[in-house]
């Protein structure tokens, strides 16, 4: 009679812990382990993540993979996301970008919007299907009908460049707009520019500069480089080497392509004093990771 009390009441310890993620021994491990063997999805998604994170467990990215595709096999969209991830990426398994979009396009029939970005620019790109440039624009239009703010960066470049559908500078606008006020960095920047040129908007310098330095504060490199402009050409700013150099140089560091090219031509009518100042900045706003670096 003992005995069978005290097994009752591990059982009950082991339930019990488990519903507060104290997961830190191997027999937690192994009651978990049996009851997703089971067929419990939340126990399986529980051990996937445990075993991604290393939550209680060694990290193992093969384990976590397993457990993750036996939930998506159940038909879990939040499993099927991460395998189909785990697969474009080669975590866990080996990278393959075909059964990639199997999974997107299975947690997409739930009308998941992550999903549907990922199908969308994975039939824009070619990745693990076929280049289909109309099914890109129903995808990503899908995700972006229900505010998912890549998804209407994406639509919005496609109406403007008439990629899969009829070009449409005025509905391209309403949704880099849309994108912009749920803060997606690159639809602030490109709409920045917008503003500033006057395409498809009332000029406004103003508008754009506030865009553009929101884009940038976040860490934007192409925000950054707008910037460097700006103060080159002198537009709604007083014109500023230093300043141009300054946000050239960050961009550059923070990985643009094409703004090295320019920091040098700026640096061309600069003093080495000024130039030096200019490379102080940048290194301050380095050492702030490119984020909110604005003011010094």
């Amino acid at each position: 009679m003992l005995t069978l009390v005290f097994l009752t009441w591990h059982a009950a310890y082991v339930v019990a812990d488990d519903k507060q993620g104290g997961l830190s021994t191997i027999s937690h491990v192994g009651f978990l382990e049996e009851k997703a063997k089971s067929g419990d999805i939340k126990t399986q998604l529980r051990l996937g993540t445990m075993y991604r994170d290393g939550q209680g467990v060694p990290r193992n990215s093969q384990k976590s993979f397993y457990w993750f595709l036996q939930a998506a096999k159940k038909g879990n969209v939040p499993a099927q996301l991460r395998v189909a991830k785990m697969l474009e990426q080669g975590v866990g398994t080996n990278e393959n970008k075909a059964a990639a979009f199997i999974w997107f396009s299975k947690a997409a029939k739930s009308g998941n919007n992550d999903a549907l970005t990922n199908v969308g620019k994975m039939h824009q790109f070619g990745i693990g299907t076929q280049i289909d440039l109309q099914k890109a624009f129903r995808s990503y239009l899908r995700a972006a009908e229900q505010n998912q703010s890549e998804a209407q960066f994406h639509v919005a470049q496609m109406l403007y460049k008439g990629l899969g559908i009829n070009k449409d500078i005025g509905n391209a606008i309403i949704w880099f707009e849309k994108s912009a006020d749920q803060g997606n960095v690159d639809a602030k920047n490109l709409l920045g520019t917008f503003y500033l040129k006057g395409i498809g908007v009332p000029k406004s310098t103003d508008r754009g500069l506030e865009l553009i330095i929101s884009a940038a504060t976040e860490g934007h490199p192409a925000a950054f480089h707008n910037l460097g402009l700006v103060y080159q050409l002198g537009l709604g700013v007083p014109r500023n080497d230093i300043y141009a150099y300054l946000w050239f140089a960050v961009a550059t560091k923070s990985g643009h392509q094409s703004a090295k090219r320019f920091r040098e031509g700026a640096a061309l009518s600069m003093t080495p004093d000024a130039i030096n100042t200019a490379r102080a900045l940048a290194s301050a706003c380095e050492r702030k990771n490119f984020k909110m670096c604005i003011s010094f």
